[in-house]
């Protein structure tokens, strides 16, 4: 990648946008840009965090591995978004999750020191920082109450009604961005139960389903299922 695409690439993230073009030049010409493979790890849960990452092509799956072995999906980050930047401000320094592509995916690997440095001379970059890390923080309390308050079906509803574009109405098509056994995992049901419900809410004729394309059919109805 030249100095250039680079620069062009960082200019148009939000945490990066409001830095001087000199500052933005330094950690673009540090940064480098990643290919992996559908299901090659980025980084292991755990290991030392020197670098952020943006996303700009395919999804990446966070994910944590309890004291039995079993995952849990925690966040799945596509195109335009940021992760681990978080990390930076950490006193261990150390990823608290394991990254994994889940489709060929390309990223932009962002060196922390740089950007920490920049920000002490850029408080509209700190400001945009701290708006990302606090909308994440209220996307993880949303999480929290679904997993706690809401049954598995409105769960899963919830979720299909949160794919749909914004102007849709009567009825739209979405497509989910990872495998369901992933999603599963994501939403804390099994595979078992997540195929249930879909072929529950396919039989109420709510939804179609073929492969990761779902047509849902009269979200009004659909709704109702929250």
């Amino acid at each position: 990648m030249t100095d250039k695409t680079a620069q062009e690439l960082l200019s148009k993230t939000p945490l990066l946008a409001a830095l001087p073009p000199g500052m933005r030049d330094d950690i673009a010409a540090r940064s480098r840009q990643l290919s992996l493979e559908s299901g090659e790890i980025l980084f292991h849960q755990g290991e030392p965090a020197e670098r952020f990452f943006l996303v700009l092509s395919g999804l990446i799956k966070l994910s944590r591995a309890n004291p039995s072995g079993q995952e849990k999906v925690v966040n799945l980050i596509g195109p335009g978004e940021t992760f681990a930047e978080a990390v930076m401000f950490m006193e261990a320094k150390r990823y608290p999750v394991t990254a994994q592509a889940t489709s060929p995916t390309q990223l932009m690997s962002i060196p922390n020191e740089p950007y920490r440095e920049a920000l002490g001379s850029s408080p509209e970059s700190c400001f945009r920082l701290l708006a990302s890390l606090s909308s994440r923080l209220h996307g993880r309390l949303r999480d929290i109450d679904q997993l706690t308050l809401q049954q598995a079906t409105p769960r899963v509803v919830n979720y299909l009604l949160s794919q749909a574009p914004p102007d849709s109405e009567a009825r739209c098509t979405i497509t989910l961005k990872a495998p369901k056994h992933v999603l599963a995992s994501r939403l804390s049901v099994t595979p078992e139960t997540l195929s249930r419900i879909l072929h529950g809410l396919t039989e109420a004729e709510l939804i179609r389903v073929s492969g990761r394309r779902i047509e849902l059919l009269d979200m009004s109805r659909l709704s109702q299922q929250l």
